[in-house]
């Protein structure tokens, strides 16, 4: 069903939208050179010149983590031929109209919630495009943010009938099916009636009216509009599991069950672009003054699979379970997960973790860019043989229990130390830079070279350890975390070939020059 006919079975309120404020005169000379075939980037620079806070925001985004390669630029000129034209124009109207419409009502409506969740949506529509490699990344950004743009004109245009419906779901943004039964029509229609008028691309249009349902989107949409709306529909799951904490374990099985259905994207793919998406919110929340503080992505996705598991038990979903009962049964799952996580003698992480974490931080890696290198330790006991030998095996767990210590305690909250087995140990250090690499290399094996090990009643014995260290600036593929680990490996043996209790560290553009 076309806009024009949508508009027609629309109150009078909602299709002419007084409520609201139309376009500013900056989106529409966007709009007017996006319609320009003969329009060039130095035309959109010309119009957005004109609007000085609006430049900054593009200048902002130029710099941001999403789009930043190489030096920051200065100047709105620089930043336009760094985004190119069509971000320029679909970033210039995400900013532009999202300015105007409204923050705050005294009407029920959560616009604090509302917005935090486009905002979400917005940057996971973008981010999942390049993980599919769909060319619509740009748009599917500002159908994120305005992929709700109903709810806003319902509430504001009929407050009355809207705000019954938002009591029935109890406080929260009532479902589009619940709008359809009670009113006859959803916010997907009146948000997609609305951009139309305003004179926004065809694609945009028709991907808010059919992400809620993109099984049934119209056959006389345009073409890429089938897999826009898949993609908003998964970006829509992204955000319920970031931002409705008392529905993310649920929420995240319908993302894992929609990301392979929609997009053919695994389980584990799913959880890395969830905690990729942390600092480009942040950085697009910062450009639109919106507030988006809260758990961390990473919290809140372990949080996510831990109620997975006792929905899967059967206990999460039996709200006459008593207190006492969730409380035991969250205590077993997290030693179930501690024992298949954590090395028995060391108490650390062990193999089994490393490998999961390396394996995810290089998914996240790929599928978007990082300011920072991607860092690893191999740690290895100095002459470990002799003290199981010359002490006892018993002795030798002693040492290996006092470097796991020591690897605690010298590295940074953000990093991951593990056991990789036998006498060796490693880290993962997701944000880093050579000069950080060595720093935490030397800090390691000063550590453990200043801690000896106090056995009763005998002489204290001193402990020395090797680390050899890697980091590469770019993540081309998952065999990258294999190459890495390679590097790490090697310049420990350069560390034991130069005399022991040392450290070498090496940095590389990529694992590809690692062999140069």
């Amino acid at each position: 069903m076309g806009e024009a006919s949508v508009l027609d079975r629309l109150p009078g309120a909602i299709a002419k939208a007084e409520k609201l404020p139309s376009p500013p005169t900056v989106a529409l000379e966007v709009l007017r050179v996006s319609n320009d075939e003969n329009a060039t980037i130095d035309d959109l620079a010309a119009i957005l010149s004109r609007d000085p806070a609006l430049s900054a925001k593009i200048l902002k985004l130029a710099n941001s983590s999403m789009f930043r390669r190489g030096d920051a630029v200065s100047s709105l000129d620089a930043a336009t031929m760094r985004l190119g034209l069509k971000t320029v124009k679909l970033m210039a109207l995400s900013f532009s109209l999202t300015d105007e419409l409204p923050r705050k009502s005294d009407r029920g409506f959560d616009y604090i919630d509302y917005w935090r969740r486009s905002l979400t949506m917005a940057v996971a529509g973008r981010a999942l495009a390049r993980l599919v490699r769909n060319p619509h990344g740009d748009e599917a950004f500002l159908c994120g943010l305005l992929g709700r743009l109903g709810q806003i004109v319902m509430a504001e245009c009929i407050p009355d009938e809207y705000g019954a419906l938002i009591q029935q779901a109890e406080g929260e943004l009532p479902p589009a099916s619940l709008e359809a039964e009670q009113l006859g029509y959803d916010s997907h229609e009146v948000g997609a009636a609305l951009l139309d008028s305003w004179q926004l691309p065809p694609l945009i249009v028709q991907t808010v009216r059919g992400w809620g349902d993109p099984e049934h989107v119209s056959d006389d949409a345009e073409e890429p509009v089938g897999m826009l709306a898949r993609i908003m529909a998964l970006a829509n799951a992204t955000a319920t599991v970031l931002c409705r904490p008392q529905q993310c374990g649920s929420a995240l099985k319908t993302l894992y069950a929609l990301g392979t259905e929609y997009c053919g994207v695994s389980e584990d793919e799913i959880d890395a672009f969830v905690v990729s998406l942390e600092q480009d919110v942040s950085e697009m929340a910062s450009m639109l003054n919106m507030d988006v503080d809260g758990e961390s992505y990473q919290g809140i996705l372990d949080r996510a699979r831990m109620e997975m598991v006792q929905i899967s038990l059967g206990a999460a979903l039996d709200l006459e379970q008593t207190t006492s009962r969730a409380e035991e049964l969250e205590r077993k799952n997290q030693e179930l997960e501690s024992k298949a996580t954590t090395d028995k003698l060391t108490g650390i992480p062990n193999r089994a973790q490393f490998d999961e974490t390396l394996e995810r931080v290089v998914a996240a890696r790929i599928s978007g860019p990082s300011e920072n290198a991607l860092g690893l330790l191999v740690v290895d006991v100095d002459h470990f043989k002799k003290f199981n030998d010359t002490h006892g095996h018993q002795t030798g767990d002693e040492v290996l229990k006092l470097v796991a210590r020591c690897l605690s305690e010298a590295t940074r909250d953000t990093d991951l130390a593990a056991r990789y087995g036998g006498e060796e140990f490693v880290v993962v250090l997701g944000n880093t830079t050579l000069e950080i690499l060595e720093t935490v290399a030397e800090r390691i094996r000063k550590r453990v070279a200043e801690t000896a090990l106090s056995r009763d009643g005998e002489p204290d014995l001193s402990v020395t350890a090797s680390v050899g260290g890697a980091c590469v600036e770019r993540v081309a593929s998952a065999e990258d975390g294999e190459a890495l680990l390679a590097l790490a490996d090697a310049c420990l043996y350069e560390a034991k070939e130069a005399g022991r209790n040392r450290f070498v560290c090496r940095r590389v553009e990529s694992t590809a020059d690692a062999s140069a």
